[in-house]
């Protein structure tokens, strides 16, 4: 299944669900508070003006490390948060393409697959949404997947072909 393999460099990830541009942007809330503590990570209301939040995307031994404003991701209180201190606290994280669902898609486990992005909803849809983790669905059939746990790559540092 993981036959795409993703290269070293810098990406923009969409909450797979939207139309286009109009995908809202996976990243930290542009204004934080300033202290040390590990910061959320969002599905982004794609209607506020903001830039797209860029990720770093480097390739370790099983996985990736994902990285939201230069600082790694984990998991902490069961969301998805960029942390600025506790390397030990950051994730290997399997990308799994998912060409059934189009082109770049893709789900985002953590490296022993115990648990996967996944965006929550709430009322609002000019609320970030937080992005929580969650088994994936039984492996029976990939092209079931609930859309709230696909994302969409897109590189931004090389030119496209």
């Amino acid at each position: 299944m993981e036959s795409q393999r993703m290269e070293n460099g810098m990406y923009v990830i969409f909450d797979h669900r939207g139309e286009g541009l109009n995908n809202p942007p996976i990243g930290r809330y542009p204004v934080e508070d300033i202290s040390l503590s590990p910061k959320p990570v969002f599905s982004l209301p794609s209607n506020q003006g903001f830039e797209f939040p860029k990720w770093v995307v480097e390739k370790m031994d099983k996985g990736y490390h994902l990285k939201a404003f230069g600082s790694p991701v984990g998991i902490h209180k069961n969301q998805l948060c960029a942390f600025l201190l506790h390397e030990r606290d950051i994730e290997e994280w399997i990308v799994t393409f998912r060409p059934e669902h189009g082109k770049d898609i893709a789900t985002i486990e953590k490296a022993d697959k115990s648990v996967a992005w996944c965006v929550e909803e709430n009322k609002n849809p000019n609320q970030p949404k937080c992005i929580t983790m969650k088994p994936l669905p039984s492996r029976g059939s990939s092209s079931h997947l609930p859309e709230n746990v696909l994302f969409t790559f897109v590189r931004m540092d090389k030119s496209q072909s």
